[in-house]
């Protein structure tokens, strides 16, 4: 009779490790030459997923990051400044939203409201 024992990793290592990294991502709005320009940045050392920088046209962020968008970029181009052709002012819902691993729906990384 063949007996089958279950043990996890940690149980059977004999020696283990765990680290973990912190990164920021940043979202910036501002008014040049009339218009409501983005830029963004982030510490990570790697590109989020399919990222997209977001601007909603309607009041309020949506369940689904992809629904309900006025005007949109990849986070690959003009991070130093898009001029997303929208009047500058106040209550523009912005985002820069990415894929959950792997090919999954996407998901809001920073959400900015102007004022």
């Amino acid at each position: 009779m063949n007996k089958t024992i279950e043990k996890s990793i940690a149980d059977v290592a004999s020696a283990s490790q765990t680290v973990s990294a912190n990164y920021t991502w940043y979202l910036n709005a501002y008014q040049l030459h009339g218009n409501l320009w983005l830029s963004w940045s982030t510490t990570a050392p790697f590109r989020a997923q399919q990222g997209q920088i977001m601007v909603y046209s309607t009041p309020g962020f949506p369940s689904n990051p992809q629904d309900n968008v006025k005007e949109w970029q990849w986070d690959n181009i003009n991070s130093g400044g898009w001029d997303t052709g929208l009047p500058w002012g106040s209550d523009w819902y912005c985002a820069w939203n990415a894929q959950r691993s792997p090919n999954g729906p996407y998901a809001y990384v920073v959400q900015l409201i102007t004022k």
